[in-house]
């Protein structure tokens, strides 16, 4: 059974991170490529956001006993097999794990044009992900 207690406290760090980002979401590109400040604070909650769903993932797989992937990515995979994610989300959960791998591993040069994308159109993906997990853990 999966543990509830931490699951809403998983989740209310990725809302915490949600509102610091929903802060900066009206700073016009230009502004936002010019400040170092407002970019560091972008990257490094949209990297504690995915780390929370990458964590919410990891302990529904292991709860549940769905065996252990073999990539980050492949935690979202799981969570589409057993139906607690849509297909949909699934792929947007990965793309979101290949972006925080670039931040922390600095794999190449961050392209601030897509951090300012995903800023101003992607932060609802976290609150679909965050429904979706709720219905599956009846929080």
């Amino acid at each position: 059974m999966v543990n509830q207690a931490l699951l809403r406290t998983k989740t209310a760090h990725i809302k915490k991170s949600m509102d610091r980002l929903l802060g900066k979401a009206g700073v016009p590109r230009k502004e936002f490529r010019a400040n170092a400040d407002i970019q560091d604070i972008v990257t490094h909650n949209l990297q504690l956001a995915i780390q929370g769903a990458i964590d919410i993932a990891s302990h529904i797989i292991s709860d549940e006993g769905w065996g252990v992937p073999n990539t980050l990515v492949g935690l979202f995979e799981i969570l589409r097999e057993h139906k607690v994610i849509d297909e949909k989300m699934s792929g947007l959960m990965k793309k979101m794990v290949g972006f925080r791998n670039i931040i922390v591993h600095e794999y190449d040069d961050i392209d601030l044009n897509k951090v300012h994308q995903i800023l101003t159109e992607r932060l609802g993906d976290f609150d679909d992900f965050l429904k979706q997990i709720t219905m599956f853990a009846n929080l």
